[in-house]
């Protein structure tokens, strides 16, 4: 293989023999890139590149040190910067100007220089903010003097592992991740934007492991497992006699706007199917899909009395069978239905007002999210609530285990002792307080 002739008059062994023979400043010059030379220095040697500017002066610029830079690799970037044409103190200087302004834009662009500064000002006008800026703060402090462009997913990957092993659960991670991404938007939106684009806004944190998912998952079904308060109670009401007005105020616009062969529903005791069916789960505490496939068969309404096998245990062979007395107001409430319905003997309590068959599984979540609106009731309150606090109020009533399985068509009080145990904590307390009343000797007089 021929070796590659040498851009440069200069070898090594030229330039090792110059710095051990020649005085120090003393100069090589390379006779075939013109400008290109190495000077001699107390230590080593300096290859040097005189050129001269557009306006014909001339400068000198350090190419590299020998012998870390051979000779060939000076003669190739010197060569690179005639063919170019640059100027290279003056690139050099605009480069060190650059640097200069980078770095402190950098450390103007802190975690901690942001936080404290624009967006503390930010959060002082909202009632919340000082909380938010704790929980930056605070989960992150290892990275608050880190420039905030130069935030990674691995950075993340990191602080999740180092936080998980502190013990920190992962709701409250996602919690400060979630309040360090609003911050980091916050300031792209800044005139002129702090930041040109938000650099974690597609890092996401590793899921929960299945034993915390699992915690959490029951820790928020024993929350939802209570009885609704007063006020949810009466938002619940209000919400369903709103929804029924806005349907008959609908319907009296669209009687009046070209659609006079609509039925009028101003005389119609409930509008809107959801009406009667809401009020038929919270009274019954039956699960929704119980209530969707509702008969009149299984509603007598002439004994007022609901038997119903839940369609979960259907299959079994000896599945459970709700048996429920109705009380007065539920049972007002689907009289005045039935007539509605044209005194049907037999066929779904709840049809579809458009194909008469059985209703979508999910056709309760829009006009329930309305009432809930309506109401003002919370809007992660679940139309599942109206069964646990059909179940969770005759818990906390004192109403025999057994008798509230049975109510709620199971076979057996596991599921209620598991779920709702948490609701009668003293009633094994107090029944053998009782029991010891009805034993004890009492004192003669």
């Amino acid at each position: 293989m021929a070796t590659k002739k040498l851009d440069t008059s200069i070898t090594d062994t030229q330039a090792r023999r110059f710095l051990d023979e020649a005085g120090e400043r003393d100069t090589l010059w390379c006779d075939k890139v013109t400008g290109l030379h190495l000077i001699k220095l107390k230590k080593g040697g300096s290859w040097r590149y005189r050129y001269q500017d557009t306006l014909g002066k001339r400068h000198v610029a350090t190419v590299g040190r020998y012998p870390a830079m051979k000779p060939q690799q000076a003669a190739e970037r010197a060569l690179a910067w005639r063919h170019e044409g640059a100027d290279v103190l003056a690139d050099k200087a605009r480069e060190r100007q650059e640097a200069a302004q980078a770095a402190a834009l950098a450390e103007h662009r802190t975690l901690r220089a942001y936080l404290e500064g624009p967006y503390q000002r930010y959060q002082d006008r909202k009632r919340a903010g000082g909380e938010t800026l704790a929980i930056i703060k605070n989960n992150f402090r290892d990275y608050l003097d880190r420039d905030m462009a130069s935030l990674t997913r691995a950075d993340i990957r990191e602080w999740q592992q180092t936080r998980e092993a502190e013990g920190r659960a992962h709701t409250t991670l996602k919690r400060a991740f979630g309040a360090l991404k609003t911050m980091l938007r916050h300031a792209t939106r800044q005139d002129p934007p702090l930041l040109e684009e938000i650099p974690l806004e597609r890092v996401t944190l590793e899921a929960p492991t299945d034993t915390e998912r699992a915690e959490t998952l029951s820790a928020e079904r024993a929350e939802e497992r209570r009885p609704l308060t007063p006020e949810e109670i009466q938002g619940l009401h209000d919400g369903l006699a709103a929804l029924a007005e806005e349907r008959r105020a609908e319907r009296r616009s669209s009687r009046a706007h070209g659609k006079p062969h609509l039925p009028d529903l101003d005389g119609v005791a409930y509008p809107h199917w959801f009406v009667p069916f809401a009020y038929c789960s919270l009274y019954t505490g039956l699960r929704p899909g119980d209530v969707y496939s509702l008969t009149w068969t299984e509603l007598n309404l002439t004994f007022g009395r609901l038997v119903k096998v839940p369609q979960k245990t259907r299959h079994h062979p000896d599945p459970a069978k709700i048996t429920l007395d109705l009380p007065e107001a539920p049972l007002a409430i689907m009289r005045e239905w039935w007539k509605q319905q044209g005194k049907p003997d037999k066929g779904l309590v709840f049809p579809s007002p458009v194909t008469g068959r059985q209703l979508d599984k999910q056709a309760h979540s829009r006009p329930w999210a309305r009432v809930k609106r309506l109401g003002g009731l919370p809007e992660e309150l679940k139309f599942y609530s109206l069964r646990h606090h059909f179940i969770s109020t005759l818990v906390t009533h004192g109403v025999p285990l057994l008798t509230v399985a049975k109510l709620a068509g199971h076979k057996s009080v596991a599921m209620i002792e598991s779920h709702y145990g948490h609701l009668c904590p003293t009633t094994a307390r107090d029944a053998i307080a009782a029991f010891g009343e009805t034993v004890t000797r009492r004192q003669s007089g």
